[in-house]
């Protein structure tokens, strides 16, 4: 296609005279090996002419974007509010959104934001084992009660414990079952393990209760193979959703080393790093009662809460959920969100180092899946906030 015709199609883009047939004509250009450069000359374009009709309607915009997704596997990011510093792009995004193929593929429609509390975290736990991006050597790690280590990878297999049975099911999951041994003076003694996931994985298991747990990167959880008589305690180094299987009689229990967390039956998140000076509970069903380590008195949460202990000081507010969830429906969510603690999610999922002292404080408003390949994703931070980021020898910094 020569220049001038190019020229044309996106001038008529940007006044809103473009006709449908022109409309594909470039889309198909834009879905090319200059795709990057067109979405650049767009963005000018449609900055020097504020107020130009969009390129695309709502609708149209849905029904192109739907096509390029099934037919390439180019990420999207959304918008989460219209606010300043959103991973965004402003009127032109109806544009914005033709750009595929290795390009960076952003928009922004023009729609009301979803709803807080409209997330349906729990049906979509079934697909959580999620392949990111990096490609990782580290594999999830079973640590047995005897100090063998298992390597779970995409090899499903079966392990005999005392008074379990542990299948891993080679698609991200393990589930514990009743091996019914027979029972003898030692079967009373705990049997532990310690699921480990690396950085750049998430991985689910299924508790001897039916508990259900999904880790995400850089996390441990130690448990035992089966529960005792009196309650159900595991311990917590990172991240995790639970799903906790509803037994009264027998209380759920996760301790993160800051704080203790007792559970009837619910659904909750844990953020507990140790290299984040705070633990973060977001309980999205029923109710958990919060024993903060220290001085702190014990704090009964209820759904769309989210308590923070920092410096030994403990808060409970309302909160918009999704965040906290997000990563376990591959996403990446920042609603006001510190670029430092975005900086700690990228080192945990795309194995990488940061330089935290190089960092502005400013905060980030975004969606985009975590497949995104983490050159576009600090392109699109450069282009929608002014924040430089580069990598130099697998480390993050600010420029």
């Amino acid at each position: 296609m020569q220049e001038d015709r190019l020229q044309y199609l996106m001038q008529k883009a940007v006044s809103g005279t473009i006709s449908r047939e022109e409309r594909e004509e470039l889309h198909t250009h834009m879905t090319g090996a200059d795709a990057e450069r067109i979405f650049d000359a767009l963005h000018e374009m449609m900055a020097a002419q504020q107020g130009a009709s969009p390129m695309f309607s709502e609708t149209e915009a849905a029904s192109l974007l739907d096509r390029i997704n099934a037919e390439t596997e180019v990420p999207v990011m959304r918008p989460v509010q219209t606010r300043a510093r959103i991973l965004r792009i402003t009127g032109w995004a109806a544009a914005a959104c033709m750009v595929a193929l290795g390009s960076f593929m952003a928009y922004q429609f023009m729609q009301a934001p979803v709803k807080p509390g409209t997330v349906k975290v729990a049906g979509a736990k079934e697909n959580t084992a999620v392949v990111p991006v990096a490609e990782q050597v580290n594999k999830v790690t079973l640590t047995l009660a005897d100090g063998s280590t298992v390597a779970l990878d995409s090899t499903g297999r079966t392990i005999a414990q005392q008074g379990a049975l542990v299948v891993n099911n080679g698609n991200g999951t393990v589930t514990y079952t009743d091996n019914e041994p027979q029972q003898t003076d030692s079967d009373n003694e705990p049997v532990i393990n310690t699921l480990v996931t690396p950085r750049g994985k998430l991985f689910k298991i299924v508790l001897p209760d039916g508990s259900k747990v999904w880790l995400n990167a850089s996390t441990s959880l130690r448990y035992p193979t089966r529960f005792g008589n009196d309650q159900r305690k595991v311990e917590l180094n990172g991240e995790a959703y639970f799903e906790v299987a509803g037994d009264p009689a027998h209380p759920f229990i996760v301790e993160t080393g800051a704080k203790t967390i007792t559970v009837l039956g619910t659904s909750f998140n844990v953020k507990a790093y140790t290299d984040e000076s705070y633990t973060k509970t977001t309980l999205l069903e029923g109710s958990i009662m919060l024993d903060p380590h220290g001085d702190g008195k014990p704090r009964l949460m209820k759904p769309g809460e989210q308590a923070t202990l920092e410096n030994g000081r403990l808060s409970i507010r309302r909160t918009d959920s999704r965040e906290a969830v997000a990563w376990t429906n591959d996403l990446f969510y920042f609603s006001n969100t510190n670029l430092r603690e975005v900086a700690h999610q990228l080192q945990r999922w795309y194995n990488i180092e940061v330089d935290f002292e190089s960092l502005p404080d400013e905060n980030l408003y975004g969606e985009l899946p975590r497949s995104t390949p983490l050159p576009q994703l600090l392109k699109a931070i450069e282009r929608t906030t002014n924040i430089k980021l580069k990598m130099s020898n697998n480390r993050l910094q600010a420029e």
